[in-house]
């Protein structure tokens, strides 16, 4: 009733004057209705948290926005679901490190009581280590490995992820334990 009387030079016409949306809400409107749900279900599969999943979608599409060079994305599913793993593996490093800081604050609070001093720096050591081996694989497949080791991703829902077969997916995530094995027997 409201926007008739307004379309219509009603007596509300004046008081709600017609306002076009700007290009950056058409577009944040147009990514929401596209991309939420989708994403939510991607994030609620590796979370179980649909509060969490909310949390995450809604973050892509925010890093997505602030981007601001769109138009020159040639495949926006792959960009959008490529941020999104991204925003899982920031979440991750950043869960590692509260989890290794939580580690180094109770050896203190209890005094470095059964953990040595040595035992903490050959810790830290071995991490270095196998970060370094990730950061040497090729990306997809340093990818499949978090995928499935860190978020529990099957075989299965990787090769779909991806595209490919699970053999494929097999060999890669052999070609990831073997270097991982390799770093591990050098010592």
């Amino acid at each position: 009733m409201e926007r008739a009387d307004r379309k219509n030079g009603g007596p509300d016409a004046a008081a709600w004057p017609e306002t076009e949306e700007s290009p950056g809400a058409a577009l944040q409107r147009t990514l929401a209705d596209r991309y939420r749900a989708p994403l939510m279900a991607f994030f609620h599969r590796r979370t179980g948290d649909g509060v969490e999943a909310e949390d995450l979608a809604q973050e892509v599409l925010a890093r997505v926005l602030r981007r601001g060079d769109l138009d020159r994305v040639e495949k926006p599913d792959a960009f959008i679901f490529m941020t999104a793993r991204n925003l899982l593996r920031d979440r991750a490093r950043r869960a590692e490190v509260r989890v290794r800081s939580q580690g180094d604050l109770e050896v203190l609070e209890a005094g470095g009581a059964g953990v040595s001093p040595e035992r903490v720096i050959q810790g830290r050591q071995d991490l270095r280590q196998v970060m370094a081996v990730l950061d040497a694989l090729d990306g997809k497949t340093r990818d499949m490995f978090i995928l499935h080791r860190l978020e529990g991703m099957t075989y299965r829902q990787i090769a779909g992820l991806y595209g490919v077969s699970i053999s494929a997916v097999e060999k890669r995530l052999i070609k990831a334990f073997a270097r991982l094995m390799d770093c591990v027997d050098d010592r």
